[in-house]
């Protein structure tokens, strides 16, 4: 499966520079533009463990992500890392999983306190979701400016 999600900008730091970012080593795909396209393979933290074998539960997944070239000379099919602070994949996160989920459980709690139809309540909690990533597919741009992929060049 793959999932293209846009990004912009380039700092220059690493992970040894600061300790609290998440990095992944990848190719780059194409360059188009300003824009250069790297591919990477994101593991989950089931991938790393000794019984991922048994469990069925560890899972990797291609992704393409979009990064603003800064002018740094990158080349297709050259070797990089993408790097991403901590806090800003946090910041993901939250956008993608933790506010919807909190919307969800307020507006079943809310509607079951007004209304007794449980079927109901569920079907109005998961129909908050729609407007919510309607939402979120509006201000795309705006949060796609405030979470900043680096790219740095492998020997």
């Amino acid at each position: 499966m793959r999932e293209q999600v846009i990004l912009r900008d380039f700092s220059g730091r690493t992970k040894m520079d600061n300790p609290t970012t998440v990095s992944h080593e990848g190719v780059i795909e194409r360059i188009t533009g300003n824009a250069v396209m790297v591919r990477f393979v994101a593991h989950s933290a089931c991938s790393a463990c000794h019984a991922r074998g048994v469990c069925n539960l560890s899972d990797s997944e291609e992704k393409i992500v979009e990064v603003k070239d800064t002018g740094r000379g990158f080349k297709q099919g050259e070797k990089v890392e993408v790097i991403l602070e901590e806090k800003q994949g946090f910041k993901a996160l939250a956008f993608g999983y933790i506010f919807p989920l909190i919307l969800v459980i307020l507006v079943l709690v809310f509607s079951l306190s007004v209304s007794e139809r449980e079927g109901f309540s569920a079907l109005l909690g998961l129909g908050t979701l729609v407007p919510y990533y309607l939402i979120i597919w509006i201000f795309r741009k705006r949060i796609t400016r405030s979470i900043v992929f680096n790219l740095k060049k492998l020997e």
